[in-house]
């Protein structure tokens, strides 16, 4: 089974799981948000009961979800609305067709301008099919990167607090905790580097083994 993906019919299947994951993506987000609705309130009393209790730690978590869920609630209705879209376009062209420009009798400008900007109908139900599949995707890539953000910083503070704070330069744990320290920050900063120039340090030689 584990050798399945190198023969052509697995090729076809995925090829056709692909074309038809909007069923999925639809099911997920529908079921996602009523999820995201119900825990929202929960959370926010979660939250205040942190911070009526002076509880930063628990408070931080609370935060991150708070506006994990936000992202996820926001992305996964553009996405749902995108779809209905999309739906409705094909609905419409099965009836209609293709668009046809010249029975519309508009002037010469308008034509133009909406030959340039929406293109054959075929081609806008394309780019609707592509919007919708990359919000859902960054829907949930966004979380990722906020959970890596939320833990990059927390192992920071973790090593302030228990290798830096209330130490001498006398304690060996204190120089352990600054190596520690340089090597997070030194890996943040080049990780996020890289990120943010589409894998810039990547396609260095001198600096890919880093």
């Amino acid at each position: 089974m584990s050798e399945d993906y190198n023969k052509p019919t697995f090729k076809k299947l995925l090829d056709k799981l692909q074309e038809e994951s909007w069923q999925l993506e639809l099911l997920i987000s529908g079921f996602a948000i009523f999820g995201l609705f119900s825990a929202y309130p929960n959370l926010e009393i979660a939250y205040q009961h942190a911070q009526n209790e002076n509880n930063i730690f628990f408070s931080i978590v609370m935060i991150v979800a708070l506006s994990a869920c936000s992202i996820l609630i926001f992305n996964l209705l553009l996405h749902v609305l995108l779809r209905g879209l999309w739906i409705g376009a094909l609905g419409l062209r099965y009836v209609s067709g293709d668009i046809e420009y010249d029975t519309l009798n508009y002037s010469k400008r308008f034509n133009n301008y909406l030959k340039r900007k929406v293109g054959s109908f075929d081609r806008y139900i394309g780019r609707l099919e592509n919007y919708c599949s990359v919000i859902f995707a960054i829907s949930f890539l966004l979380i990722f990167y906020m959970l890596a953000i939320a833990l990059t910083f927390g192992a920071i503070a973790f090593v302030i607090t228990v290798f830096l704070n209330n130490h001498t330069f006398s304690d060996i744990s204190t120089y352990f905790g600054i190596i520690l320290l340089v090597f997070l920050t030194v890996g943040m900063l080049l990780t996020f580097i890289d990120f943010i120039t589409l894998g810039f340090l990547k396609k260095k030689k001198w600096i890919s083994k880093l």
